[in-house]
């Protein structure tokens, strides 16, 4: 049964299927006929295209040759308009360029020469035999002529100098004024300096150069001429008094009725600047390395200590406001560069604007400081700190000059910075030579005026009180030490200077803020080692031997004290540890050859043992001479030594007093021994002759040492 049902099941799926294949069968036979027909019409179509083309592809063609031949016609009398108007250009544009521009509308002026320039460069390519090619040349060099002159008229319009009140009024006061404050600026009004800048862009962009040479020599004279104002002006006997303008000055309101000295205003344009540099640096090396820096006194105080009143400082403060003037000018003549000439031309119009005013401050520099040589050529040492003073105002200055400058001008500014430089290290030097040549001298020397005079050299002091020189060269050294690191960057170029530096730091650790003041050390020694080399030659010219110590001893003495007054020990100790133990060596070294000074008159009472030796206060006859001469000659020394060191002057309290009880302690001691003995003696029928003092006495006279009133 199942067999059965198998069977059935498979004939039904036949009959189906068979079924299917007769349906398919069916489509297909359809689709056959359908693609058939689909065929036709395609070839029907295909046949009817062909003939289209073969039809409308002639009149296309017709029809693209009529448009070219349009388009050809057009371009051709678009041509024929243009090479008329080249034609016609010079008598079009003749009367406006005869006339010239007028202030205020240049554009129409720039059109006619734009429609020169075309028709001249037409011609020079393609008829440059033409005359019309010599009329638009000629009419177009007069047009650029004429431009020029505009240029420059229009300049000379607004190139008023500054008066030197308004230049001094922003230098002292709008140091750090903005562009909108710029007086250059401010004199060549917006519509004035867009004009020039479309002048100067269309000249620039058709070769034409001129306007570079005018502009530079027309800004240049502004320069010179504000700067020249601003020389008269500190000429004028109210030079440095000025009261500041109750105004609203450039933009900003300044107090009324200010008054201060130059010198005053020079210090807080200064002190900002420094300031500027400390904190810049500051941040930087923050930045860069997390320190933190300390503010160096020497560039904010840079002026306190100083006294503006000889030629030389007068003349170095009027030099330092100059260059501040022409700093501030030349910052201002940058921003008005930049609103007027092409970016391209600035460097080269620049460096012909600046050209005349840097080379005067550079000139006037070796003027001065010429003039500062003579003086320190006569010792007039004042002049040197004045130099050190300048070069570091310069200095401070000099960035700046740097941000405004290009490489021309720096190197050109930089004569003035190596001027001061070189000036600075010849003073120096001279002044090293100086304490040297005073050494100079020969002949013993007369005490009877109260300076003593000897051949070939200076005078000494009668009273062998503390030497000019020497107080000269302590005051000089100490005002060094304002001007330290100026000082220490000079004698950095020194090698005698930087071998010594390199010796010391080989046994001392010498740091980068000890390095100017350890070079300051070793030109403060070599001094030192000169001035006591002078004291000691100086000493022979006196002819008593004690005087010489003395005078020794005074001077040394000073220059002791005055170091550790001043600091300048800790300077020195820099370089030469134990400067200060050395001197105080020198002076017990001196008050040991002071003392050795009486070993005559000592001679004469001390020892005893050679001395006869009185029996009952008798001796014998021969003896009795001995004493007579002992006695005598201990009188008319000690007479003669208060005669000449009551003459003497020890101005120091302590180094005085101190002389006079090692004078009573060496000698009166042995004088009492010598009076105890032979004071009863009789050994003269006038013992009152011979025993003048007693020891009370002696002591009494020494006492009178270095003081002549008594």
């Amino acid at each position: 049964m199942s067999g059965l049902e198998n069977t059935l099941q498979i004939e039904l799926k036949l009959e189906k299927e068979k079924t299917n294949q007769a349906l398919l069968k069916d489509h297909v036979e359809k689709y056959s006929e359908l693609t058939q027909s689909m065929s036709k019409i395609l070839n029907s179509f295909e046949q009817r295209l062909g003939k289209l083309e073969h039809t409308i592809l002639p009149v296309y063609n017709i029809t693209k040759n009529l448009q070219k031949q349009q388009q050809n016609l057009d371009s051709t009398l678009q041509c024929m308009e243009q090479v008329l108007s080249h034609y016609d250009a010079s008598q079009d544009v003749c009367n406006l360029i005869h006339q010239g521009p007028s202030e205020g509308n240049i554009g129409s002026f720039l059109d006619g020469l734009n429609k020169l320039k075309k028709a001249k460069d037409y011609f020079l390519n393609n008829n440059p035999q033409s005359v019309e090619l010599e009329n638009v040349t000629s009419l177009f060099n007069n047009g650029c002529e004429t431009l020029n002159n505009h240029f420059k008229s229009l300049l000379k319009k607004h190139n008023t100098p500054l008066k030197p009140v308004d230049l001094l009024d922003m230098i002292y006061i709008e140091e750090d004024s903005s562009n909108e404050d710029c007086p250059s600026i401010k004199q060549v009004p917006p519509s004035a300096r867009e004009e020039l800048n479309v002048i100067a862009q269309w000249l620039d962009n058709n070769l034409r150069r001129e306007y570079v040479q005018i502009f530079g020599d027309e800004r240049s004279e502004v320069i010179m001429r504000s700067l020249q104002n601003l020389k008269d002006h500190q000429k004028s006997g109210s030079w440095g008094n000025e009261p500041l303008k109750s105004r609203h000055a450039y933009g900003r309101t300044t107090d009324a009725g200010v008054k201060k000295t130059t010198s005053a205003r020079l210090q807080q344009i200064f002190e900002r600047k420094a300031n500027k540099m400390f904190m810049k640096a500051s941040q930087t090396l923050g930045q860069s390395a997390g320190l933190a820096m300390k503010k160096n006194s020497s560039f904010g105080d840079i002026l306190a200590a100083e006294e503006y009143g000889n030629d030389n400082d007068q003349e170095l403060e009027k030099y330092l406001v100059l260059l501040l003037g022409l700093q501030k000018l030349l910052v201002w003549e940058r921003q008005l560069l930049n609103d007027i000439i092409p970016p391209s031309r600035h460097n080269e119009v620049f460096s012909r604007l600046s050209q005349q005013s840097i080379e005067m401050v550079v000139r006037d520099a070796e003027q001065i400081t010429s003039k500062v040589m003579r003086s320190i050529s006569r010792k007039e040492w004042s002049a040197a700190l004045g130099i050190f003073s300048a070069l570091k105002h310069v200095q401070i200055l000099q960035p700046d000059i740097d941000r405004i400058c290009d490489a021309t001008q720096k190197q050109q500014l930089s004569g003035v910075l190596n001027r001061l430089q070189q000036t600075a290290s010849k003073g120096l030097e001279l002044f090293i030579e100086s304490v040297r040549n005073d050494a100079g001298g020969g002949g013993m020397v007369s005490m009877t005026s109260s300076t003593i005079s000897y051949g070939g050299g200076s005078n000494v002091p009668r009273d062998a009180t503390v030497y000019e020189l020497t107080s000269n060269t302590i005051w000089f050294l100490e005002q060094l030490q304002e001007h330290c690191d100026t000082i220490g960057g000079l004698l950095q170029t020194e090698a005698l200077y930087t071998n010594d530096l390199d010796r010391i730091a080989t046994h001392k650790a010498v740091s980068i803020e000890q390095k100017n003041k350890a070079l300051l050390g070793i030109y403060v020694r070599k001094v030192l080692a000169e001035l006591n080399y002078t004291i000691a030659t100086k000493s022979e010219q006196y002819s008593d031997a004690a005087t010489k110590q003395l005078f020794k001893l005074n001077n040394t003495h000073y220059i002791l004290k005055s170091l550790q007054r001043s600091a300048l020990i800790d300077i020195v100790a820099l370089t030469e540890h134990d400067c200060e133990r050395r001197y105080q060596k020198m002076i017990q070294d001196l008050k040991k050859a002071y003392l050795s000074s009486w070993a005559k008159l000592v001679s004469f009472i001390h020892p005893l043992d050679d001395m006869p030796r009185p029996i009952n206060s008798k001796v014998k006859d021969k003896e009795r001479a001995t004493i007579k001469d002992r006695f005598s000659n201990f009188n008319k020394e000690l007479e003669d030594a208060v005669k000449i060191q009551r003459a003497v002057s020890v101005p120091d309290v302590l180094l005085r007093e101190g002389i006079k009880r090692d004078n009573t302690e060496h000698i009166v001691p042995k004088y009492n021994a010598f009076f105890e003995v032979y004071s009863d003696v009789q050994f003269s029928k006038n013992i009152d002759k011979y025993v003048k003092y007693r020891p009370s006495d002696v002591t009494t006279m020494l006492n009178r040492f270095f003081d002549d009133t008594v």
